[in-house]
């Protein structure tokens, strides 16, 4: 079967990019905002993409809090979203109205973080501090905007590891 997303007939019930691209590491990422209101979002489009210097990188599909978030402030935390963590985790994925805290819908305690003023999840085992680097919009081979998906590129700060 070819399939074409975005193109006539829609073959399968659902695009199979998700599935085919997979396992994809969740960044789980917390941000404030210029008035320092917090937002903690997961995101499937995660990954470190370069050691020298360490970048990490995630992807929206709009221009939700979080980018807005890491735009107003320049810095942002990764926090591990583990196995122990993915109900709290699919709980900050609800469609909260901005400056509604994600941590107390969830029920996470934040910890301060070392290098940036975002706070990280208290439970997760490690934490990726990042100073905004730039945000790309990404744009189709037409030239025409990708289904509006931001991506944010950045460079990892420090690292917070708690041993368990």
């Amino acid at each position: 079967m070819f399939f074409q997303p975005y193109k006539g007939e829609r073959p399968l019930p659902h695009d199979p990019f998700k599935a085919i691209v997979a396992p994809r590491p969740i960044g789980w990422i917390s941000a404030l905002d210029g008035h320092g209101r917090v937002n903690l979002s997961p995101y499937s489009f995660f990954n470190a993409i370069s050691t020298k210097p360490p970048l990490v990188m995630f992807s929206s599909e709009g221009m939700k809090d979080a980018i807005a978030f890491v735009a107003e402030s320049g810095e942002f935390v990764c926090n591990l979203a583990t196995w122990d963590l993915r109900n709290e985790m699919n709980m900050t994925s609800a469609p909260l109205p901005r400056g509604v805290s994600e941590f107390e819908h969830a029920g996470l305690e934040m910890a301060p973080s070392t290098m940036v003023k975002a706070p990280r999840v208290k439970r997760s085992p490690a934490a990726l501090e990042c100073k905004l680097v730039d945000i790309v919009t990404l744009k189709s081979h037409d030239g025409n905007l990708s289904i509006a998906i931001w991506r944010l590129a950045k460079w990892s700060a420090s690292i917070s590891m708690m041993i368990m």
